[in-house]
């Protein structure tokens, strides 16, 4: 930022200090693979356990509702891949998965094409 303080955003996202952003510091994970992040958290999860969250697929949940709700467009759009993974793996909450796939449908701040493969998800995932 201009006065110096760490700033974060994307190039096509306004920049905002990492205190008024509302960032999540579990978002970076949606760069990388559901499997092998969820992965990563089972293995180390006698590390991360005990934190008020019940397990790592909650904890996948907790992170992708987040990026979700707050709409910013690159990080929901990670999520929205996640979700077209977690919609058919029955460990995962179903009526979570399904109202944020709902979200992501709807939500103008995501390409076209991603509201496309949203609404397919939550199809086949109600089947």
């Amino acid at each position: 930022m201009p006065e110096g303080t760490l700033g974060i955003g994307t190039e096509d996202e306004a920049r905002a200090t990492l205190e008024g952003s509302g960032y999540v510091a579990m978002w970076p994970f949606l760069e990388t693979s559901l499997e092998e992040c969820l992965d990563e958290f089972s293995r180390s999860w006698h590390l991360l356990g005990g934190h008020g969250v019940s397990s790592p697929q909650r904890l996948v949940e907790l992170t992708v509702a987040s990026a979700c709700k707050r709409r910013r467009p690159y990080w929901m759009a990670l999520a929205v891949a996640w979700l077209i993974r977690m919609a058919p793996l029955p460990y995962f909450d179903a009526r979570l998965v399904s109202d944020l796939l709902k979200l992501a449908a709807e939500a103008e701040v995501l390409p076209a094409e991603l509201r496309v493969q949203a609404r397919a998800a939550l199809a086949d995932a109600g089947k």
